[in-house]
């Protein structure tokens, strides 16, 4: 069974909330071969041109871990500092200094009503090790769900 681009999002969000949740509150380097993501071979820069000759399309993985990355800056969830001057790529796949932000740290530390016993920071990185795609689908599917009800708090808005 080929997975959606959702399915994909819950796993790739699993793997950052394992790596930035394990190294709380010390920021992480997040890139796709960190989290063992294929990456595509980047070609040389030409420097008469001023553009980069070479190099392959990105490959789905760095797809789906650039815009997850992404999304999860922009909805609060974690931070990350810039790139170094004249370093930006089209498609951003280096983000230095990652942290969850009091939203995400929230969201992991809670425990679900229905387990009472570990928080989903632990079950997301538990997942995540063991390979079990299914727990980490569903662990995430709760910690969003629970994110979502924070930053409605954060807000004022009733959830």
């Amino acid at each position: 069974m080929e997975l959606t681009n959702i399915d994909e999002f819950n796993l790739m969000t699993g793997k950052v909330f394992a790596r930035l949740y394990e190294s709380f509150p010390i920021p992480a380097y997040l890139s796709p071969t960190e989290l063992g993501i294929p990456v595509s071979k980047g070609g040389e820069y030409d420097p008469e041109t001023g553009t980069t000759i070479g190099e392959e399309p990105p490959t789905c993985g760095e797809l789906i871990f650039s815009h997850s990355v992404q999304w999860l800056i922009e909805t609060g969830y974690l931070t990350c500092g810039s790139l170094p001057a004249g370093c930006m790529p089209s498609l951003r796949t280096h983000f230095p200094h990652a942290r969850l932000t009091a939203k995400g740290l929230e969201t992991l530390n809670a425990v679900p009503s229905n387990l009472k016993s570990e928080s989903l920071g632990r079950q997301i990185a538990s997942a995540s090790k063991s390979g079990s795609l299914e727990l980490l689908r569903m662990a995430v599917a709760e910690a969003l769900g629970i994110g979502a009800k924070v930053f409605g708090r954060y807000i004022g808005a009733d959830t």
